[in-house]
């Protein structure tokens, strides 16, 4: 057979496994939501605390597990993937996340009942970006300082991220029951459960804990095994199609992909007014990001965040300078309000996440440096 159709074939292959790839993580993220915030409810943990902790920690497992792979396999292509994978996360949160939360209460705001305002625990906003925005800054200087001042500032960050769940936990009130929609897949299950003699009580007033157990973590699942294969295939043609150097796919292209889950949800969250959920869910994963990856980043990797212009390096100090300016834009809008910002204040971020790729695409064409690097 001739080369070019089996290469056109393996082509149509890789991508029908691209869009496979995306919509296990948008099926993944329906039934996270769902299921994640029935078993806030029956483990005792706040509204708030729900999407910081539950959510956040469970999505986050994907770009998390990249770095940590990264890492064992060594090279110095691995460590590209693994410290642009650390990087980019927190950046694309802080920046094209916080733009689609701003952009989604715009497009839903017709059948909202918050209209085109977002409504929010402000308290625990303020204490995600907080921590976010100490513990990434301390990330930083690590790369600045060291070596022995960096494996101290990793153990200031671990200790950082325990006192965040420490404090969000004894924080907030119980969401309410009545506001949660019926569990997914527990109308499935329960319907089963019962043809073979076990009645699991009725589903929509008080779903078993066992079936939102099964449910929440067979959702994280398909999260983890969509966000895996969609950062395989994204690789495969930034790498094989655009021709892009490894740097450049593991700091801005591949978090994408990975942080798809905690966007995904914030969105469908935001179209039913659970505002509070969907936002705590991004800024919890910034809390995350900010704190316990990058800890593996200076303990385990050369952590190049370097000062000097057109130099490889430079390109992750600009990711971590914009992340923590638009973090900090939100943040500032948040301490002067009680709890209610209009879209404006995230959709900067939308600006901030231009910025950086105009900044790629001059270091990629301009310099040649990522491309002799990649």
């Amino acid at each position: 057979m001739h080369p070019l159709p089996l290469a056109l074939s393996g082509s149509w292959m890789r991508g029908g496994a691209l869009v496979v790839a995306f919509f296990s993580l948008l099926a993944g993220a329906e039934v996270f939501t769902n299921g994640v915030e029935w078993l806030g409810l029956r483990l005792g943990i706040s509204e708030s605390a729900t999407g910081s902790i539950l959510a956040a920690m469970g999505t986050a497992l994907p770009e998390t597990t990249i770095p940590v792979i990264a890492i064992l396999q060594g090279g110095t292509a691995a460590e590209h993937v693994g410290v642009g994978a650390i990087l980019g996360a927190p950046f694309m949160l802080a920046t094209l996340a916080m733009f689609l939360v701003g952009a989604s209460v715009l497009y839903f705001r017709d059948r909202r009942l918050n209209d085109d305002e977002v409504h929010f625990a402000g308290h625990s906003t303020r204490r995600d970006l907080s921590f976010f925005l100490v513990g990434y800054t301390l990330a930083f200087a690590a790369a600045l300082t060291p070596h022995v001042i960096s494996v101290a500032i990793a153990v200031v960050l671990v200790a950082l991220y325990l006192a965040y769940l420490y404090f969000t936990l004894k924080a907030g009130e119980l969401g309410e029951e009545g506001d949660l929609d019926d569990l997914h897949l527990g109308m499935f299950l329960e319907r089963f459960l019962a043809r073979v003699g076990w009645d699991p009580r009725g589903h929509g007033e008080n779903p078993h804990f066992v079936l939102v157990a099964l449910q929440t973590l067979g959702a994280l699942a398909l999260i983890v095994l969509g966000a895996r294969l969609f950062v395989n295939e994204v690789e495969w043609l930034s790498e094989s199609v655009l021709g892009a150097p490894t740097p450049v796919v593991a700091l801005l292209i591949a978090p994408v992909a990975t942080e798809l889950p905690e966007t995904f949800n914030s969105v469908l969250w935001l179209s039913r007014d659970k505002d509070t959920l969907a936002l705590n869910n991004i800024t919890g994963a910034m809390a995350f990001q900010g704190t316990l990856p990058v800890t593996l980043g200076i303990l385990f990797t050369s952590w190049d965040l370097d000062l000097v212009w057109r130099t490889p390096g430079f390109l992750n100090a600009a990711s971590v300078v914009l992340a923590v300016v638009a973090a900090l834009f939100v943040f500032y809008r948040a301490r002067r309000t009680n709890g209610t910002l209009a879209p404006a204040p995230f959709l900067v971020g939308g600006l901030f996440y231009l910025a950086f790729i105009a900044l790629t695409v001059y270091f990629v064409f301009g310099t040649g440096l990522l491309a002799a690097s990649g």
